[in-house]
């Protein structure tokens, strides 16, 4: 569907644009902010886990990595 490349740019663009919402709702005060700030977090956790397994090794090439050494 998309390149490898793009999955990785758009992975890394959640991250941060999650990660400075989180930052901007935790200086605000009030019960809106807090709500915000939950969601940001769940998303800072989701696109973390979308970065991870972008980059994570196939299992094979892990595989074939630990029978040389």
């Amino acid at each position: 569907m998309f390149d490898t490349k793009t999955v990785r740019t758009w992975s890394k663009a959640g991250m941060v644009i999650s990660l400075g919402g989180l930052v901007w709702t935790g200086m605000g005060r009030g019960c809106v902010n807090r709500q915000w700030h939950t969601w940001a977090g769940i998303a800072l956790i989701g696109f973390s886990v979308w970065h991870y397994n972008v980059y994570k090794p196939p299992p094979w090439k892990a595989l074939e990595s630990e029978r040389k050494s």
